[in-house]
């Protein structure tokens, strides 16, 4: 039963180092500018990982900056999912939410930063701006 425990470990083990393998490889290649092969790395690296916010988090990055907004809207928000309390998230999802007319969206993700910033951050200060450009 205990070489069984093991053989499991060292799998998850091994799959965890992949997961984290394909994401750093993926943020050079963001880095880059090389937006379609940061894609295929994050989509390998959240099939290892699906809890880590960070690889959905660029993934919805990359597809904006390929100008694919509808596809990082559903990755955006699959990374909320897993972590609401971050500005930056919030940021990008209120910014989508706002350039794919989606007013209500925008409004939540407004005021969810001003719950995580009660004195005011930079991510709010550039939401609210959106709104009045």
């Amino acid at each position: 039963m205990r070489k069984y425990f093991f053989i499991f470990l060292f799998f998850l083990i091994s799959n965890l180092a992949n997961a984290l393998n394909y994401y750093e490889d993926a943020l050079s290649k963001y880095d880059l500018k090389d937006f379609k092969s940061s894609i295929q790395l994050l989509e390998k690296s959240i099939v290892f990982n699906p809890k880590d916010s960070e690889s959905w988090i660029l993934l919805g990055k990359s597809y904006v900056s390929i100008e694919n907004k509808e596809v990082a809207l559903k990755y955006l928000e699959t990374a909320f999912t897993l972590k609401p309390e971050s500005p930056e998230l919030n940021l990008l999802l209120g910014e989508l939410s706002h350039d794919l007319n989606l007013n209500e969206k925008y409004q939540t993700y407004l005021e969810n930063l001003e719950i995580i910033c009660p004195s005011g951050c930079s991510e709010l200060s550039q939401l609210k701006k959106i709104k009045i450009d």
